[in-house]
This record gives C-alpha cells, structure tokens and sequence, in this order.
C-alpha cells in the first residue's frame, strides 16, 4: 500500500484523506499463519508537521481462519483503527515508535500488518454458541450428539 504525500509535503499543517486495498499475501507470526480472504481496505488521513507524517486510519480486513472449538475453517472478519507516525529515514534510522518514508510517498503495509496482529484474537471461534468437540470421540457437537459422558473433576 503506497500513498502519494508529494502534496502534503509542500501543505504543511493540512490534512489529506486516503483510500486503499490491498490482497496481502499469507504471513506468518510467531507459529500463527494468516491468509487474507479478500483485500485489506484501508481508509484515513494524514498530515505533515514539518518533520513528519501523523496518519490515522481504519481497517477492515477477512482472514481465513479455524474455530477453536470445532476446529472447522471460517472467515472472520476484523476492523479496527490505528494512528503512526512516518519519518524521514532508514529502516536503521527508525525506532519502535515511528515508521520510515523516503521520497514522497508513504508505504503503509508494515503499519498496517503490524497493527492487524495486535488485533487478532488468541483463539477464533465460528460463532458464539458453537459447542465444539466432543472431548471423548471427537464428534462436532455442532452437528451430532453422542452419547459419550464425562465425568467433573
């Protein structure tokens, strides 16, 4: 995802809104791999104060994913908002708190994949009331019963 900021660099002080998408390829996070269903939409504004970029934006974005409970695949939808700031530099010259930009364009996919992973839940489920597995035989409660029983510790 890249935003033209040529305009913004010669306004300082005024805001400019953006709109993109992007289909990501699958990635990868710690043991987590995330496959995007449909491209990520990204929508906000941006200004420059001079010495940077402030950019504060919303995401919507599907990843296909598995249930915790059922195990079955689904697709589940996330949207959230996020606001960074983009500095003038290297990738060295940067620290945890700012993105780098170079020339006059702003390249947001880092910012926005980093920010998707905090978003993401520790564990999917398909639905609210989804029974889940049968902890004994492995039946999807789901669909059948069966006539396992477990005992309460």
């Amino acid at each position: 995802m890249r935003i033209n900021v040529a305009k913004a660099i010669r306004q300082t002080g005024e805001t400019f809104s953006f709109e993109s998408t992007e289909l990501f390829s699958d990635q990868t996070l710690g043991e987590r791999t995330i496959s995007f269903a449909e491209p990520v939409a990204v929508s906000g504004t941006y200004v420059y104060d001079g010495k940077a970029f402030t950019l504060s934006g919303k995401v919507t974005a599907s990843v296909n994913t598995t249930c915790a409970r059922c195990t079955k695949t689904f697709v589940e939808r996330i949207a959230f908002s996020f606001s960074e700031r983009f500095v003038k530099g290297t990738d060295e010259a940067s620290d945890n708190e700012t993105y780098p930009y170079s020339g006059d364009e702003l390249l947001l996919d880092k910012a926005v994949l980093d920010n998707l992973f905090l978003e993401l839940p520790i564990a999917s489920v398909c639905r609210e009331d989804c029974k889940g597995l049968c902890p004994v035989c492995g039946a999807d409660r789901n669909t059948t019963t069966c006539d396992c029983t477990t005992e309460e510790a």
